[in-house]
């Protein structure tokens, strides 16, 4: 398997996801990447940290913070310390943000479902596994 067989197929998600967040980015001013923070944050309950973004959506620490401050001003998230280690910032959404969540989880279950039209749950299963074993070679690599 060459790599562009793997690079193509993800770029041309990519491109489904923006096509498909057009709405939402038309409709409330976001960026992409402030989509994804918000749905991280809906889907991962014990992720809920800049640290925690960064390190599972593999962001950088600025683009990162940018967005968290961005999101904050919006009133799609709010920020509060830590009850025992006051340097820890705990993320969570607001009401403000269930319109926005709502629509992207959407976007995203249309993406999902154009990408595996016509693939047999067999063929997901197989595929799910041998990314996840590329993905832990590459991490093994870059350690």
């Amino acid at each position: 398997m060459e790599t562009n067989e793997i690079v193509i197929p993800g770029s041309q998600l990519k491109k489904l996801f923006a096509k498909k967040y057009e709405p939402i980015i038309e409709k409330y001013d976001l960026r992409p990447v402030e989509i994804d923070i918000l749905v991280f944050l809906y889907k991962q309950k014990n992720a809920d940290t800049a640290k925690d973004i960064i390190q599972r959506k593999h962001l950088s620490k600025a683009h990162v913070s940018k967005s968290v401050d961005n999101l904050r001003e919006r009133g799609f998230i709010k920020i509060t310390e830590d009850e025992e280690d006051r340097r820890i910032l705990h993320i969570c959404l607001t009401e403000e943000s269930d319109d926005v969540v709502e629509m992207a989880l959407s976007a995203l279950k249309e993406c999902r479902d154009i990408m595996q039209s016509g693939v047999s749950r067999e063929d997901i299963e197989t595929t799910k596994r041998v990314l996840h074993i590329m993905a832990e070679n590459i991490s093994k690599e870059l350690e």
